[in-house]
């Protein structure tokens, strides 16, 4: 009886312990999602915002004033005029 009841409990302990796995993979599916989407979403983001700078500069080549480059663009003056800097800085290479 004592085997019986032994094994019965070993038998409880695997389940649970094979529920408390599962449980933990999933929690590690859902973070590892969320951190996937998070970073396609910043990755993302920083496109957009690369292609405004390329826009801005390519605004700027065809004339356009520094006011009318970051209103069309939606970058900031200050940030535009720090790219423009930048990209003055290594034209040269």
């Amino acid at each position: 009886m004592i085997f019986v009841l032994k094994r019965k409990w070993d038998a409880e302990a695997v389940r649970m312990y094979q529920q408390e796995q599962v449980e933990g993979l999933e929690k590690q599916l859902k973070e590892a999602k969320q951190e996937s989407k998070k970073a396609a979403i910043e990755a993302k983001a920083e496109g957009q915002h690369q292609k405004a700078i390329e826009t801005a500069l390519n605004l700027k080549e065809m004339g356009l004033s520094t006011h009318q480059i970051a209103k069309a663009t939606g970058l900031t003056i200050d940030l535009f005029q720090f790219f423009n800097q930048t990209d003055a800085l290594f034209s040269g290479f």
